[in-house]
């Protein structure tokens, strides 16, 4: 296996990280400076980054996190605001989150040391449901929204059929449930601009098989046995 995919399985940061660590030679295989990327390794060479031994031994870890608004899904500070990686326990900042949201977005994302299971989550041809609670201001026309839901393309960006349903109306302020298949960046935003609705309240409660329930802003959870089982199951059947 090439260094940086195998380094990256083992939780030693993603991909890009190593390659920046290789290029900036920090990276020893066999006590020898690695100089590529794709140099072939398994896990009886013995590997260093900064001068610290590579231990090839993990189990894979999943875990649901709730991300609060006003938090940024990245690994690297742009600017004052906070990211996840403040929030969450040290001994995860090397975990890979999945399903990144907003910065005014909340609900649940996910965390792993598995580059294989952020992998299969994000495929699209995998096809995991992510289900949204959204509340809209403006005059809501369903019928619009409707025709929206077949398929749309905005922007240059095509966007797959999904399902909502409106769980409420007061005054101008709409809620609504609405599954996606995908989730590209601000695609429900950018839905109902589209129809010249705003959106005030965007919160995702459920990413494939596993579920946000009663997780509360700002806390971890390891995920269940039951949606595990799910998720395995459903990664066995798109395999087929």
């Amino acid at each position: 296996m090439r260094i940086a995919k195998l380094l990256a399985n083992y939780n030693q940061g993603s991909r890009r990280e190593i390659e920046r660590l290789i290029a900036k030679k920090k990276v020893f295989l066999n006590k020898k400076v690695v100089l590529s990327p794709i140099t072939f390794v398994d896990t009886k060479d013995e590997i260093t980054i900064n001068n610290k031994k590579v231990t090839f031994s993990k189990k894979n870890v999943l875990l649901k996190f709730y991300k609060p608004k006003n938090i940024i899904c990245s690994k690297k500070k742009q600017d004052e605001r906070k990211i996840i990686y403040e929030v969450i326990n040290k001994k995860y900042q090397n975990f890979i989150f999945v399903g990144r949201l907003d910065f005014n977005s909340e609900g649940l994302i996910l965390l792993t040391n598995s580059s294989d299971i952020s992998r299969n989550l994000e495929l699209p041809k995998n096809n995991f449901e992510r289900e949204y609670e959204v509340r809209v201001y403006g005059d809501f026309n369903v019928e619009k929204l409707k025709k929206l839901s077949k398929g749309v393309r905005i922007n240059k960006k095509i966007y797959k059929p999904f399902s909502f349903k409106i769980k409420s109306k007061i005054k101008k302020n709409t809620n609504l449930l609405m599954i996606l298949k995908e989730g590209k960046k601000n695609e429900i935003r950018e839905i109902f601009k589209k129809i010249n609705l705003q959106v005030n309240k965007l919160k995702r409660i459920s990413y494939g098989p596993f579920k946000l329930n009663k997780l509360l802003p700002g806390k971890l959870e390891t995920v269940t046995q039951a949606e595990l089982e799910k998720y395995e199951n459903h990664i066995r059947h798109q395999k087929r």
